[in-house]
């Protein structure tokens, strides 16, 4: 992946910090501006690199209960907090 490219170990480095840390992913144009890279299609080909490496062919689909960063994906339906609010709300309406 780094291989022969003209970008410095070190701004590599602190893109994959960025690109990992990120809660909501990583624009180019804000992995531009963040580390002062001359131009945006420098950084677009950076991330598409960077996400390149994580995609993994063949791989199983999860099962189960899935928790990822204290978030649950599936279960009960009608159970959660937009369930809640139109329970609270329905007292409102005939106000």
């Amino acid at each position: 992946m780094f291989d022969r490219r003209r970008t410095p170990l070190t701004v590599w480095f602190e893109a994959c910090w960025m690109f990992a840390s990120g809660k909501d992913g990583m624009s180019a144009l804000s992995l531009q501006r963040s580390l002062e890279i001359g131009s945006y299609p420098t950084a677009w080909a950076m991330l598409h690199r960077l996400r390149s490496v994580l995609v993994r062919p063949g791989r199983d689909r999860l099962t189960g209960t899935v928790e990822v960063d204290e978030t649950y994906i599936g279960g009960a339906a009608g159970v959660g907090r937009r369930a809640c609010q139109g329970q609270e709300n329905a007292g409102r309406r005939g106000s």
